[in-house]
């Protein structure tokens, strides 16, 4: 038989043990939470940061996969693909830039639109002809015009960088010396004007057709997946998504007679800045 005593001390015994299984006091769940809260705030920038950074990657991948193509499809046919975009909503002296550009070319750009906007001269479209170019889309859809004197297309004559007011610079050299044929590289050795048409990287390779026919982040015909990437639909005014997507080809053209053939003397992205060729 149990000792009376014995019974009382296994009582006590058992309702300290239950006491001790309890759960969190408030105290304790608020400094488990805060603590938390903590470690949420130390580990969310740098993964935030590192996911930036791999967009960075992608971009500059995607990019360089643009030039690489530019320079393959001209090595392989002995000329530029057809139908890049002009930038602007039409073809004539009144055209405005694009709904949905970056921020730099909304300030610059449509801000000095009147020289930015140049009307091709005959033997500047002979030039871009030369180089295999032959027409330029234009507008929010896939239209297309032959080129032609008095056709307009965009002049890279302003500071089209987002976080500083100078000038874009390929190989080293300012747009404005390239022009001048100051200080360029040896095959380039007379005046002329930079003009940027913007490219979608969807090229047609059947038969070196070349037409950039679908200006939308949809379907890639090269292998780099671009859905949610650079060269994306920038955002309209509206904050509406404008379905345009590029990056932008930078061409010296000549107004030289007999003709000279436009050279591609470097690209862009509005958010990894510039790639030479």
């Amino acid at each position: 038989m149990v000792p009376r005593k014995m019974k009382e001390e296994n009582r006590m015994s058992t309702k300290k043990t239950k006491k001790g299984q309890g759960g969190f006091t408030l105290i304790e769940l608020l400094i488990v939470i805060g603590l938390m809260g903590a470690l949420v705030a130390l580990v969310l920038p740098k993964l935030t940061a590192d996911r930036e950074e791999a967009m960075g990657d992608v971009c500059d991948y995607n990019q360089a996969g643009t030039v690489r193509v530019l320079n393959q499809y001209a090595d392989m046919f002995g000329k530029y693909p057809d139908g890049m975009h002009n930038g602007l909503d039409g073809t004539g002296s009144t055209a405005s830039a694009i709904k949905g550009l970056p921020e730099a070319q909304h300030t610059n750009m449509i801000g000095q639109i009147d020289s930015t906007r140049y009307g091709l001269s005959t033997n500047e479209v002979a030039s871009l002809n030369a180089a295999g170019i032959d027409t330029v889309a234009y507008g929010t859809g896939y239209q297309v015009t032959n080129l032609a004197a008095g056709v307009h297309v965009a002049r890279c004559t302003t500071n089209w960088l987002d976080d500083t007011p100078a000038q874009y610079q390929f190989d080293g050299v300012t747009v404005a010396d390239w022009e001048t044929a100051t200080g360029t590289p040896g095959w380039d050795t007379t005046n002329g004007t930079v003009v940027c048409l913007w490219i979608t990287p969807t090229i047609d390779w059947s038969g070196g057709a070349g037409d950039n026919l679908d200006w939308t982040k949809g379907a890639v015909n090269y292998g780099i997946s671009l859905e949610g990437q650079c060269p994306i639909p920038v955002s309209a005014a509206s904050g509406e998504e404008v379905e345009f997507a590029y990056y932008m080809a930078y061409f010296k053209v000549y107004d030289e007679a007999p003709a000279v053939a436009a050279r591609l003397i470097g690209t862009s992205c509005p958010e990894c800045g510039v790639l030479n060729p």
